[in-house]
């Protein structure tokens, strides 16, 4: 059995950070911590101007990037990914810089490994050296609690919680996946509970979410109807999972959308999308051809679809039946 051990606490952002490091081999806290980190920005500064840069990039380009005032005066993300080869070459210009960096950015560097030394004094006193490791059990699970609280709205019972992580694991993606699904079917519930994660938890699988979500990107309302009704009555998944599934899918439609207009690469954005596959082509075409304006509002309006069918108004497969065939309209 694994040791179930503690470990520090998560870093708490204030948006005042100049230099931040997060490094370590858990992906989706690389990905969640920098997430907080800009919404902390955000908070501080308002609208923010972000660019990520390669550990290629000429160290040079970086600092000018930093050190150089926006147009729009807008506070400045610069993050740099794979940074321990960045650091190893640039180290001492590092320290230098985090002696006095500038006050209208923030450097986050990214790394799955970081060589501790002189710089993280230097970064610790205008930022954070954050570590980002695999979790032992007992954290996973208080991770768990707090998730369900703070992302998804929703109690966990201590004891659903500890059956979640043995269910599934200390990835921290899949149990983020399976909350929001839990705290869907659970929404007129106080909390989660055991008896709901049983009975849930394994029966909605990533086949089943890429087959309706393929469906709808096919732009053919008949195929979408269909696969919906298979889902629903022969597989007999949840409608609520399924809108959870189609949400899913508007909202990293809308990300993507926001990603391709600031000027990323599909190669970044499928990375922390996690869009692998034969879903590729048809999503990012997807993205491309709606935008953000449209994006935005099919993500609202499914959001509102399914607090209707909550409130009495219209069934849920129903009105999935109906985005079903406003999508393919916005889409052709």
């Amino acid at each position: 059995m694994a040791k179930r051990t503690t470990k520090s606490a998560p870093p708490s952002f204030t948006g005042s950070e100049k230099f931040v490091v997060l490094h370590g081999k858990e992906s989706f806290l690389l990905t969640d911590y920098m997430q907080q980190l800009r919404a902390a920005l955000e908070q501080t500064h308002g609208e923010i101007e972000s660019t990520k840069y390669d550990p290629k990039s000429a160290f040079a380009d970086i600092m000018d990037d930093l050190r150089s005032f926006s147009l729009m005066q807008q506070h400045k993300l610069i993050i740099v990914d794979a940074a321990d080869e960045f650091v190893k070459n640039h180290r001492p210009a590092l320290e230098r810089y985090a002696a006095a960096p500038v006050d209208t950015a923030t450097l986050l560097l990214r790394s799955e490994k970081w060589n501790k030394g002189n710089l993280d004094k230097a970064i610790a006193k205008v930022g954070h050296v954050v570590k980002c490791d695999l979790l032992s059990l007992v954290e996973a699970e208080q991770w768990t609690i707090a998730r369900a609280k703070s992302q998804h709205q929703i109690e966990i019972e201590p004891k659903a919680a500890e059956l979640l992580v043995d269910h599934l694991g200390r990835n921290l993606g899949l149990l983020d996946s399976e909350l929001a699904k839990l705290a869907v079917s659970a929404s007129e519930s106080k909390a989660i509970t055991t008896d709901q994660v049983k009975a849930l938890v394994g029966h909605a699988s990533d086949e089943d979410a890429w087959e309706i979500q393929e469906a709808i990107l096919s732009a053919k309302p008949a195929r979408a109807i269909a696969k919906l009704h298979e889902l629903v009555n022969l597989s007999h998944q949840p409608d609520v999972l399924i809108t959870y599934f189609v949400a899913d899918l508007i909202k990293k439609l809308a990300a993507a959308s926001a990603m391709i207009k600031s000027g990323q690469n599909e190669f970044a954005i499928k990375k922390e999308l996690k869009i692998w596959g034969d879903r590729e082509r048809p999503f990012f075409n997807a993205a491309k051809k709606l935008g953000t304006d449209k994006t935005a509002a099919l993500l609202k309006t499914i959001v509102n679809l399914d607090k209707r069918a909550k409130s009495g108004f219209g069934q849920t497969t129903t009105n999935l039946e109906r985005f079903c065939v406003q999508f393919a309209d916005e889409l052709n």
